[in-house]
């Protein structure tokens, strides 16, 4: 009777440890998927800036040629 006791803890034991480490595995893959998406969030926002900063530059540019067109410098 004592042995199916012990192999009994040791089964139950080992199901919750299985599970556990089931548990942590899926936790682990969640974050990193959550930090590539925030990481593929991240790299979209920054085109965008780069996107509207090249459109400001070429905005200025052209707003600095006409200036100087119109002052005959250039």
């Amino acid at each position: 009777m004592k042995h199916d006791v012990l192999t009994d803890a040791m089964i139950k034991r080992a199901i919750k440890s299985a599970a556990d480490s089931q548990t942590r595995e899926r936790e682990k893959q969640e974050r990193q998927a959550r930090k590539r998406l925030e990481l593929q969030r991240r790299g979209e926002r920054l085109q965008m800036e780069r996107a509207i900063i090249h459109d400001a530059q070429q905005t200025i540019k052209g707003i600095n040629d006409a200036i100087m067109a119109h002052f005959g410098k250039k």
